[in-house]
């Protein structure tokens, strides 16, 4: 009974699904096609069970269903009875094939799009969780570091006339360290949160002269511990004079220290890092170059993506410079690098002094 039981369901099943509903239509319409005179057409039911039959039929399945349906629809031409066929009663039924054939292009694009449609929702559903783990293990990480950084801080003051430069010089070290780390988790949170919900900028007249500068003088303790030298610029006017430009201070102040400290990181000790800041016809330049290896050039167009390195043996996070081009494109600038003659590679920006809209869409 229980045996009998189970045949009878899986029965029941078979003749629920798709499969089962269009092989029970196909039949119903085939012999609806018999019992009528072959003057009327109503082939074109067999669409039906075309229909349900692509949802979850291979394309194979489906040009083999079109090919059944249209046979039994030529066939009852003869089948019937055997008189002579008009052209018009043979072409209807022609363009009902036609029909047919087209009905099953259709249907096998929208399974297409469909599986488009799945493949996208999957990477919408990976690409949310990786930044809910990405936000939830940086904030997880900034906490210690941000205690650590104030212990450090505490007993600097604390411990320094006591014991001398050398625990100065250590805590510094420590600190600095501590400090980087932090900004490469804050780096990380930025670039999400810039693809997720777009750059908004806070515009507005930025001195941009005092903020390189102040820059310079905030990383020039992690230059000479490289032993490198920094070096700020004017081009032809080789002198200092204020570069005023309409943008987010915040953002630009990010902007340069990225590229200062993807300069610190790449270049040789003993070596120099020059900035040049200067006024041109379409906006403010600011170039920094390093005194590195260079950078290949087919390795030039990667650099400005999501955790593109030259090697894992190079410090940082590969997302530095995406974030830089994040920041310029926000004010409707551009960024790029080259490799220079004599070794080492410049980071060229250009930033419009007087206004700060994006650029167009596709521009």
């Amino acid at each position: 009974m229980d045996v009998n039981g189970r045949s009878l369901s899986g029965d029941i099943a078979a003749l629920a699904s798709p499969g089962g509903q269009a092989a029970a239509l196909t039949a119903a319409v085939a012999l609806v096609e018999v019992i009528t005179p072959v003057q009327v057409v109503l082939a074109y039911l067999y669409v039906l069970p075309l229909i349900l039959l692509s949802e979850t039929a291979r394309p194979r399945t489906i040009w083999s269903f079109v090919a059944l349906t249209c046979g039994l629809t030529l066939s009852n031409l003869v089948i019937p009875e055997f008189t002579p066929i008009s052209g018009s009663v043979l072409m209807n039924r022609l363009l009902v094939c036609g029909a047919l054939v087209l009905t099953a292009r259709q249907c096998l694009r929208i399974q297409g799009l469909q599986r488009q449609r799945l493949h996208l929702e999957g990477q919408l559903a990976v690409e949310d969780l990786r930044r809910d783990f990405v936000a939830t293990l940086a904030h997880d990480l900034k906490t210690p570091i941000l205690g650590t950084i104030a212990t450090l801080r505490s007993l600097s003051s604390s411990r320094q006339s006591r014991e001398g430069p050398l625990l100065e010089r250590t805590l510094a070290t420590i600190e600095r360290g501590q400090s980087r780390a932090l900004a490469q988790i804050q780096t990380l949170l930025e670039v999400y949160r810039n693809d997720a919900e777009g750059l908004v900028l806070q515009s507005v007249e930025v001195e941009f002269t005092r903020l390189v500068e102040e820059v310079i003088r905030e990383l020039s303790a992690l230059a000479q511990e490289r032993q490198l030298t920094l070096r700020l610029g004017f081009g032809e006017a080789s002198q200092w004079h204020p570069h005023l430009l309409i943008g987010d201070g915040a953002q630009l102040r990010r902007l340069v220290e990225n590229l200062l400290l993807n300069a610190i990181h790449h270049s040789l000790r003993g070596g120099q890092i020059q900035l040049v800041l200067e006024n041109r016809s379409n906006g403010l330049q600011l170039r920094v170059a390093d005194g590195g290896p260079g950078v290949p050039e087919q390795e030039i167009s990667k650099l400005f993506q999501r955790f593109q390195r030259l090697s894992e043996e190079r410090p940082g996070s590969g997302l530095g410079l995406y974030l830089c081009r994040q920041i310029v494109n926000a004010h409707g600038g551009t960024i790029g690098l080259r490799s220079r003659p004599g070794g080492g590679a410049e980071i060229e920006v250009l930033l419009p002094q007087g206004s700060a809209e994006p650029p167009p869409e596709g521009g």
